[in-house]
């Protein structure tokens, strides 16, 4: 679909406005997104680092608890007062859940061991002494360990099922007494107990979106946390996985006071979760964070959701606005437009849009408008000229015909006598040109001429008339003046007024019909072609100056001797000069090589072949020089007429039976094939009858019919004394189909004689039509139907 150009400017600005929003939002989006990001982890360790010093805080609190145990359980051992001890310590510090100290059983004075235990319930302590438990005291990891190792410890997470009966974690402490010696003994240890819930309050603020959490990691790995709402304890393997984080042990080994880092799977989600893990200085333990990005992400998404709804908003009024501008500066471009489509028409006085101003849709207006008024004035000067050269093309077009009218048959001709048969065609190199030729029988005597005026166009079209008009004078002068003493007088001729040094070669001859013997005198012509046998040569000649350029000039005489099948070619310098469109010359050898060629072929189809030869070699060049062609030949045996008859007829209603009377009576006579006679009796009806409806040839006038039997043809001769008229170029073809109501006159008639018959030609001469068709026989009938021997 075609766009106007204000839609196109439309689109493409509101296009580039697009891509200038989309853009910025995309800038936007990209540097808000990288400092959200860079806020979340400047976040996510400024958490991890306040519950980091919370916790750590909170276990300073709680180990100066147990020492405070350990140091009065030396001074009272017995059980009344560390039962005091133990409420006053839980009672001092809202963070702890439950205390106890477990004495060794060797210094506990029972065998059952003593393990007082006071935990919360409610707002009341309720107390216990772990030495019920069904399994020893001492043997529990949080007694056994301190024991073993004689270090302060937080104990991995564990559910206490003797006292509270919750998962809690505790902090131990061993406790010592220095004996007689000043050495220390352990008696016992210490415990406070934290619930992992009450633990848990500390990491509120780690929680940074809904979908993360905040947790502890204990030195042996377990996590201690709440990822679905409830707080858990279990190895970090089986709550968090990563692809990139294959050992979590060794991980975790990589100590380092700033956060450590790794991207694992969300546990309640699928998205991606990022995981931040610090130490806690005064314990093996750590403090970690697991939030997602996407979902810390999304207030982003929706604020870029928002702008991206405004931009498509401000899009649409820049588009309207747009819209109002560009057609509000295209308008006059539109009607520009349109009233260039009107002048494309010719309408030169459509009028051009009005714009004022002097930017650059005002100076095109003003050029537009320059434009249109300098088209109608070329409009005009062509039309003028138009018209000065369709009449200098009418006058030529008329000159031409003048000037072929002055010719023998109109410059395409043809004769047959008894003894010779000759062919003549010019074809000019503009509209008019200089070359002619002539030729006239008188007697028993052929006169030919054939020259060739210098330069070409009009002035060589004038000094061809004057000479054609001297040369038909010297061919119907009583006595046969010799052609070297015509040359003189043509000379003489047109010397006289020739201030313009025109000169012409002429070619001027007499052929005895009788003897074959030509006379000839060439004036500065070139000389002829013999074809003897079917082998060019070309002709010694003794030749004078060319005509017209000093008076007082001899010419030569030439003689030639003419035999059976002998062909003579006549021709201006428009062929042996001919170019093509590599400025090559064809040349008198070339030329030689062409004429050979047809030798074989009648002299029409000799002629149009020697022509068409040269127009190939010349390949598309345009003609350089007026072309003269004359070929002159003594038909030989297949040349030569075996029969022939002729009979006159009047014109009148009559004619068409006579005439089908007298070819049947003639065909039968000759012994031509019944075959062939329907289709000639065809042909010489629609020739007769156009002859007697259409010559106007007026009272009295008859008709020539001949029948001429070659070896391999028969020829059909019709001569009527009607007015000029060549049936083959001047009929209007009709359509094959047509009906006769319809078609022209002779138009159906044509179509008939082209198809029935092998060759045609018409020329005019002596005021009379001559018109002769060709049929040619079948192989088995060219000597008659006696020598067939086919079935």
């Amino acid at each position: 679909m075609k766009q106007s150009f204000t839609t196109q400017l439309i689109i493409r600005v509101t296009l580039m406005a697009a891509v200038v929003i989309a853009g910025g939002l995309f800038i936007d989006y990209s540097l808000s997104r990288d400092r959200l990001v860079a806020g979340l982890e400047e976040g996510a360790r400024s958490s991890i680092s306040a519950a980091v010093l919370r916790i750590e805080e909170l276990t300073t609190g709680l180990e100066g608890a147990v020492r405070f145990l350990a140091e009065a359980v030396d001074e009272v051992p017995d059980e009344a007062r560390i039962d005091t001890v133990l409420r006053s310590v839980i009672d001092s510090n809202p963070h702890i859940f439950a205390a106890a100290i477990a004495l060794d059983i060797e210094h506990a004075g029972a065998p059952e061991g003593l393990a007082p235990y006071l935990y919360r319930n409610g707002s009341s302590l309720v107390r216990t002494d772990l030495s019920n438990a069904d399994t020893p005291y001492w043997q529990e990891p949080w007694f056994a360990s301190i024991r073993d190792s004689g270090r302060a410890a937080w104990v991995e997470p564990y559910f206490e099922p003797t006292g509270a009966k919750v998962e809690m974690t505790t902090f131990s402490a061993p406790l010592h007494r220095n004996d007689a010696g000043g050495a220390k003994v352990f008696i016992g240890v210490a415990t406070i107990d934290l619930r992992l819930t009450d633990l848990y309050d500390y990491l509120d603020d780690l929680s940074i979106d809904k979908k993360g959490f905040g947790f502890l990691l204990t030195a042996q790995g377990t996590l201690i946390g709440a990822p679905d709402g409830r707080v858990i304890s279990a190895p970090l393997g089986e709550v968090l996985h990563s692809d990139g984080v294959s050992n979590w042990k060794d991980w975790l080994k990589d100590a380092s006071t700033e956060p450590r880092r790794a991207l694992v799977n969300c546990p309640q989600t699928a998205e991606r979760c990022q995981l931040r893990v610090a130490d806690v200085q005064n314990s093996k333990w750590s403090v970690g964070v697991v939030y997602s990005e996407d979902a810390l992400l999304s207030p982003l998404r929706d604020y870029q959701l928002r702008v991206l709804i405004v931009g498509a908003g401000m899009l649409v009024l820049i588009g309207m606005v747009v819209s109002i501008v560009t057609k509000r500066l295209t308008e006059p471009l539109l009607a520009l437009a349109t009233a260039s489509q009107s002048i494309a028409r010719g309408e030169l006085d459509v009028p051009l849009p009005a714009h004022r101003g002097d930017d650059e849709v005002s100076q095109l207006v003003g050029a537009f408008d320059s434009m249109r008024q300098d088209l109608g004035h070329y409009i005009r000067d062509l039309e003028s000229a138009a018209a000065q050269r369709s009449r200098m093309d009418g006058e030529l077009s008329a000159a031409h015909e003048i000037q072929m009218a002055m010719l023998p048959q109109g410059g395409k001709a043809e004769l047959h006598t008894d003894a010779v048969d000759l062919w003549a065609r010019v074809r000019p190199a503009r509209a008019v040109g200089g070359d002619l030729y002539s030729f006239h029988q008188t007697g028993r005597r052929l006169l030919i001429s054939i020259g060739d005026v210098s330069d070409k166009g009009v002035p060589a079209a004038l000094f061809m008339a004057k000479a054609i008009s001297l040369i038909q004078q010297w061919e119907v002068q009583p006595a046969t003046v010799p052609p070297e003493i015509a040359l003189q007088q043509l000379n003489e001729g047109l010397t006289r007024d020739n201030d313009n040094c025109m000169f012409l070669t002429l070619f001027m001859g007499v052929l005895n019909l009788d003897t074959l013997k030509l006379h000839y005198a060439s004036a500065g012509h070139g000389a002829p072609v013999l074809l003897r046998e079917g082998e060019p040569s070309m002709l010694e000649q003794q030749r004078g100056p060319a005509l017209g350029l000093r008076e007082g000039l001899s010419f030569p005489l030439n003689e030639l001797q003419l035999q059976t099948d002998d062909r003579l070619v006549i021709y201006t310098d428009g062929f042996d000069e001919a170019q093509n469109t590599a400025d090559d010359m064809l040349g008198e050898a070339a030329l030689c090589e062409i004429l050979a060629g047809p030798d074989k072929l009648p002299l029409d189809e000799a002629g149009a072949a020697i022509f068409a030869a040269v127009d190939q070699f010349t390949a598309g060049a345009p003609q350089f020089d007026d072309m003269s062609l004359m070929l002159l030949e003594v038909p030989g045996q297949r040349r030569s007429a075996l029969q022939s008859e002729h009979q006159s007829l009047e014109i009148d209603a009559a004619l068409p039976s006579q005439a089908a009377r007298w070819l049947e009576d003639q065909w039968r006579a000759q012994g031509l094939p019944d075959s062939a006679l329907r289709d000639m009796q065809l042909v010489l009806e629609e020739v007769v009858c156009n002859v007697r409806d259409h010559a106007q040839t007026g009272d009295n006038a008859t008709l020539s019919l001949g029948l001429e039997r070659f070896a391999d043809r028969v020829e059909l001769e019709c001569i009527d004394p009607g007015h000029a008229y060549n049936p083959l170029e001047d009929a209007e073809r009709s359509a094959l189909g047509e009906s006769t109501e319809e078609a022209s006159i002779g138009g159906l008639g044509l179509h008939l004689i082209t198809r029935l018959t092998t060759r045609q030609s018409y020329h005019r001469e002596d005021g009379r039509n001559i018109l002769r068709l060709r049929m040619d026989l079948p192989v088995w009938e060219q000597n008659g139907p006696d020598t067939a021997t086919g079935d």
